[in-house]
């Protein structure tokens, strides 16, 4: 009988796969189990346990899994490439809206302008003309027959009634007030051609009417009742002479609808008497030789040697706006500058030393800028506030008054506090 090793009866089995060295539990041992040789029948060294339990299973894929994990991972992806192309088109979209915000409002001028002409689309703009200061007579010579001929006769009394008319209009006239009698005195000059007139007026009819017209050379045209009485010193072709030297032209209009009577236009060709200095001028888009567009730094320089220039914000519509207050030397208020992009933007005319080149400013009558300039525009603002567009002036003149209106403010360019 063989003996037994006493040590071996401890050694702890150690479960395998066949074929395969066994590993060493305590790296430490020196007593090492060591492999059956290949042809050797492993016995169960515990006999208490199945011998799959001692076995290594390898685990089975779930294959029927892989279709749902795939269509899932499909579902995410199409989901994250489509919000993606979503989010992209919207961005392209609002970029391309900020675009086109930005053209609109790139010139904020041109927007006011389009939004206030589709709001004074309210109120009918109203083109008006000089031509209700043509001057009128019948078509009839004095009792004795023409002075020069019947056809002359009738034009110079016109002619000398147009005079009368830009009178009233620049000098005004003085009305005295008798019961139902009512006189209208007339004097004063336009141009160089003096008038003298008186007319009365009973009942809403002219009952008498005197005039008399001297000329730049002493000549004299008399009118009784608007009919010509007295040509002195002059004759036609002489009179047409010096309406020209004065800056004026002289034409017929159409015949009234009852051709009873004659009616001569006067229309000033250019501006007459002493210019306007280029510093007080208001000229197309300048002021004062402020123009829009200019860099507001090269307007302070302009500026300073002869004004103050007071800079203040003025809040519109919950925007801040930089302000330039310009006085004179005297602290007299001339005008405001509107700033944009550190350039004028507009200039509010506040000051009567401004004028146009024919006269026009701060008091001008409605009648004298239409006899000034044959072709105006009146419109009206959102609050109905009414002004007057004239031609080569980038403004607007603003008019107020219930009887006679005149000019109160005059606006170069654009303002936000122009409604």
């Amino acid at each position: 009988m063989s003996e037994t090793n006493p040590a071996e009866k401890n050694i702890t089995p150690t479960s395998r796969v066949p074929g395969q060295p066994a590993a060493d539990r305590d790296s430490g041992n020196a007593n090492a189990v060591i492999a059956s040789p290949p042809n050797a029948v492993e016995k169960n060294p515990n006999p208490a346990l199945p011998e799959e339990v001692h076995k290594s299973v390898p685990p089975k894929f779930p294959w029927a899994v892989l279709p749902i994990v795939l269509l899932l991972l499909f579902v995410f992806v199409l989901f994250i490439t489509r919000s993606r192309h979503k989010e992209n088109q919207e961005n392209v979209t609002a970029k391309a809206k900020g675009i086109e915000e930005t053209q609109n409002l790139s010139n904020y001028s041109t927007f006011v302008s389009r939004n206030r002409a589709l709001r004074e689309g309210k109120y009918p703009e109203q083109i008006l003309t000089d031509e209700s200061f043509a001057g009128q007579a019948p078509l009839a010579v004095r009792a004795n027959g023409p002075l020069i001929s019947a056809a002359i006769d009738p034009q110079l009394a016109a002619l000398a009634d147009a005079f009368r008319i830009r009178v009233q209009v620049t000098k005004g006239s003085q009305l005295l007030v008798r019961g139902a009698m009512v006189t209208r005195i007339t004097k004063g000059d336009f141009r160089g051609f003096k008038v003298t007139a008186q007319e009365t007026v009973k009942n809403g009819i002219v009952v008498a009417d005197e005039l008399s017209l001297s000329t730049p050379n002493n000549g004299l045209i008399k009118t009784v009742n608007q009919v010509l009485q007295m040509v002195q010193k002059t004759d036609f072709p002489l009179i047409i002479t010096e309406i020209q030297s004065a800056g004026l032209e002289f034409f017929q209009l159409a015949a009234p609808p009852d051709k009873n009577s004659i009616r001569i236009q006067i229309r000033p060709v250019r501006s007459w008497g002493k210019p306007i200095p280029g510093e007080l001028l208001i000229s197309e888009k300048s002021v004062g030789g402020i123009s829009l567009g200019m860099p507001v730094v090269r307007m302070k320089s302009q500026l300073i040697a002869s004004s103050t220039v007071l800079k203040r914000k003025v809040l519109v519509n919950d925007i801040y706006y930089d302000v330039y207050k310009v006085l004179d030397q005297g602290n007299d208020p001339l005008f405001y500058v509107y700033e944009k992009e550190n350039k004028v933007w507009g200039i509010s005319i506040i000051s009567d030393v401004f004028k146009t080149d024919k006269g026009i400013g701060i008091g001008s009558t409605l009648d004298l800028m239409r006899i000034n300039y044959p072709f105006i525009k009146l419109a009206y603002s959102e609050k109905k506030t009414p002004f007057v567009q004239m031609e080569g002036i980038a403004g607007i003149f603003i008019i107020q008054g219930d009887g006679e209106k005149k000019v109160i403010s005059i606006l170069i360019g654009d303002s936000p506090e122009f409604e």
